[in-house]
């Protein structure tokens, strides 16, 4: 009896051996299925990411006292990086926001002292203009101004002022210094945006920091990556 007894435990023992063990192989399969889903959906998603359409967003004419940092508040805000082409002479007295931009990512940019058409100038005037604006950036930054938006287009590609000045021009044009009409600024440029456009708004009106909130909350709705003008320029 007691063998038969030890011969029964046994087998029970067996029996429960072969369950937990069978149910560790199903849980280890199951497991590993689970983990080659996830880092596909991973791969998918990283894919999905790297081909999120590009645009950039420039603003000229700053550092504005009030309405640049308003903006830079609500670019922090959005996780947005945009591009700034500084006037010289609006630099001073604004250091502290010039180096906030520059803190936050933001990619500073030159547009003359005292916004001059580039090419009406003498060459050494001209370089003036653009060489003691990257200057101040320096003092402030650290960094010179690589890019610059000539005023109003004009350019000289002739120009040799002994600093880095890739000319920066742009796609989509609101003309938002010319209307307080929030509304219509937003709608030439979420109409219009595509790929790798490069958007042109000015932040030293409070109607274009508003038009600009909307622009980025809209575009990046529809998929859009907001960059600085860099890395459209450098792909």
């Amino acid at each position: 009896m007691k063998r038969r007894k030890i011969r029964k435990n046994l087998t029970m023992i067996n029996v429960v051996l072969f369950l937990t063990i069978l149910t560790l192989q199903v849980w280890k399969a199951e497991k590993k299925e689970k983990d080659e889903i996830s880092s596909q959906v991973a791969v998918v998603e990283e894919e999905q990411e790297a081909i999120k359409p590009k645009i950039a967003l420039t603003f000229d004419d700053g550092p504005h006292p009030v309405y640049t940092p308003m903006l830079l508040e609500g670019l922090r805000e959005r996780r947005v990086t945009a591009t700034f082409f500084l006037i010289g002479e609006n630099i001073e007295g604004n250091e502290e926001i010039v180096k906030q931009m520059s803190d936050q990512g933001h990619l500073i940019g030159n547009h003359t002292y005292h916004h001059v058409k580039v090419d009406e100038l003498p060459a050494q005037e001209a370089c003036e203009e653009m060489v003691m604006t990257s200057d101040l950036v320096k003092e402030i930054t650290g960094e010179t101004t690589c890019y610059i938006r000539p005023p109003f287009g004009s350019w000289d590609k002739s120009l040799d002022c002994g600093i880095d000045m890739i000319s920066v021009m742009w796609t989509i044009d609101p003309l938002d210094w010319t209307t307080k009409n929030v509304s219509q600024v937003v709608n030439k440029v979420v109409t219009e945006a595509k790929e790798n456009d490069i958007i042109l708004l000015h932040d030293c009106y409070e109607s274009s920091v508003q038009a600009a909130f909307q622009i980025i909350d809209q575009l990046q709705a529809r998929g859009f990556e907001f960059v600085t003008v860099d890395e459209l320029i450098l792909e």
